[in-house]
């Protein structure tokens, strides 16, 4: 998967996290698993999106 950045903000009992190269967006109880799962996002998008919308949201 390589290096992406990632902001994790707490917010009403739950961790929102975002990717900010690919704009996607995930929540967990605590901040590891706010990480986990917007690893696994981005993980199961670059499996399922063609090189096309890969690019697309990489020059937004």
């Amino acid at each position: 998967m390589g290096i992406i950045t990632v902001s994790i903000t707490p917010d009403e009992g739950y961790f929102l996290s975002h990717c900010l190269e690919y704009d996607i967006a995930s929540q967990g109880e605590s901040r590891q698993e706010a990480l986990d799962n917007i690893k696994e996002a981005v993980s199961l998008f670059l499996e399922a999106a063609s090189p096309d919308e890969i690019e697309s949201r990489l020059t937004r």
